[in-house]
């Protein structure tokens, strides 16, 4: 079969999503044509597995994908966690001190394995974020300390709003015990924000995990990005990919390059840049 020795993991935001946050008919016709030739196609995100779900409707993901930047492995086929990282809650909650403290205007979501909270209240939360991060559900913070922590999510509603934050992170010590990854999405208006993950967790630390799985075994992993939260899955894939929307640190690690998110980036992967590759040198 054409793909049986491949497999895709991509990105959402900004990469299989377009500029509406949608997956374009000509990628969801490429990719289940991958499926059907063989190909294991996943994802790598930052969202939420029955978030990713949501949005990604009868879209096929037939092999466990990285989610939560890397927080977590989950198999969208079976329905379940393979794998979960808690974060340090104790400096989480320092972070969220210092925030509240400064009264800096932000959207704060905890994730737990039960899905996604905010602990900010409806009246302030941003309605282009708060679309897309269903379901979602609003907590007051002494329900929500009871929970595990995988992720927390800062979104700025003014610009600018967490350099503060991330200043008073690097001074206190606290990233010695908590990553920072800085993400975007053009989905919202202004749509920059801070994830808070346990110490040393990316979307690289995921296909290490992957590569250890059956599935997954003798396949050459294809791993499309466009941003910072990209970086390490890119380093750790066999061929890292990179939209021409992406940024270009994502662009130099990248071997190869493909048209933006608003082009379907991931059906010209899929039908010209894979076969391709498999061809013989002249």
């Amino acid at each position: 079969m054409k793909y049986e020795n491949t497999a895709i993991l991509t990105d959402l935001d900004g990469t299989l999503f377009n500029s509406q946050g949608l997956v374009s008919d000509e990628d969801r016709a490429a990719i289940a044509d991958y499926i059907a030739q063989g190909g294991i196609f996943g994802v790598a995100t930052g969202r939420e597995p029955h978030n990713a779900r949501l949005h990604l409707p009868e879209l096929p993901m037939n092999a466990p994908s990285i989610v939560l930047n890397g927080a977590a492995v989950y198999d969208f086929l079976a329905e379940r966690y393979l794998n979960t990282v808690l974060m340090d809650k104790e400096a989480a909650l320092q972070v969220l001190e210092y925030c509240g403290k400064l009264q800096l205007p932000l959207d704060v979501q905890i994730y737990t394995t039960e899905g996604i909270f905010y602990a900010t209240p409806l009246e302030t939360a941003d309605p282009g974020f708060l679309r897309i991060h269903q379901p979602t559900s609003f907590q007051p913070m002494e329900v929500l300390v009871r929970k595990d922590w995988m992720k927390v999510v800062l979104l700025e509603r003014e610009k600018d709003a967490l350099q503060s934050m991330v200043t008073f992170l690097q001074t206190s010590g606290l990233d010695r015990r908590i990553s920072l990854v800085e993400g975007t999405t053009d989905v919202v208006k202004i749509g920059k924000y801070q994830e808070l993950l346990a110490a040393d967790i990316n979307k690289g630390v995921g296909i290490s995990l992957l590569h250890n799985l059956p599935v997954y075994e003798n396949r050459e992993i294809f791993a499309v990005g466009d941003y910072w939260n990209d970086y390490e899955l890119l380093e750790a894939a066999d061929h890292a990919c990179a939209p021409a929307n992406a940024i270009e640190e994502i662009k130099a690690i990248s071997s190869v390059l493909l048209p933006s998110h608003n082009d379907s980036a991931i059906a010209r992967l899929i039908r010209n840049v894979i076969p391709k590759m498999g061809e013989p040198s002249a």
